[in-house]
């Protein structure tokens, strides 16, 4: 079963977030604490927050076990900018865009899930291609006509003789 905890503007960029999604994306719920606690980032402190959410949502509300819980999924995608001005020489101005992020965490208790999610997605794509396959094959057994080719004849001027 998987459990989803979503939480939205965040004030930091979605690069730095992402780096810090990376070092815990798969990784056991536990294993992923505490690595965000020896993490000096203003993003880990906030993806641990959120982490914590998501672990007492899961056990509390689908009654899954908080030991056998993983990171089955976790994003940290672009929300929306605030563009501000700054002044600058001779009455000029430049922009500055404060960012924010939205950060999206997916829990599971099965290890076998993602399997089974993948196998699914492949053999969905495995099916289009061959639908795309056959599809092609049809447009190309059609029948083309051959244009029958008439010799050229070379023309000489007056002045040579061959």
């Amino acid at each position: 079963m998987k459990t989803t905890i979503t939480q939205s503007s965040i004030h930091v960029s979605s690069q730095k977030a992402n780096l810090v999604c990376d070092l815990v994306r798969n990784q056991s719920a536990t294993k992923a604490l505490v690595i965000l606690d020896n993490t000096p980032n203003k993003t880990a402190k906030v993806i641990r927050k959120t982490l914590n959410s998501a672990i007492a949502n899961a056990t509390n509300n689908h009654a899954m076990n908080a030991a056998n819980l993983y990171i089955y999924e976790i994003t940290a995608n672009q929300g929306k900018t605030l563009k501000r001005m700054i002044p600058r020489a001779k009455g000029s101005s430049s922009s500055i865009r404060k960012r924010f992020v939205t950060i999206k965490i997916v829990l599971s208790d099965d290890k076998e899930q993602r399997k089974n999610d993948l196998l699914a997605i492949k053999t969905r794509l495995a099916k289009r291609n061959q639908s795309k396959k056959s599809k092609s094959a049809a447009k190309s057994s059609k029948p083309t006509i051959n244009k029958v080719s008439t010799p050229r004849v070379k023309l000489l001027n007056k002045g040579e003789n061959k």
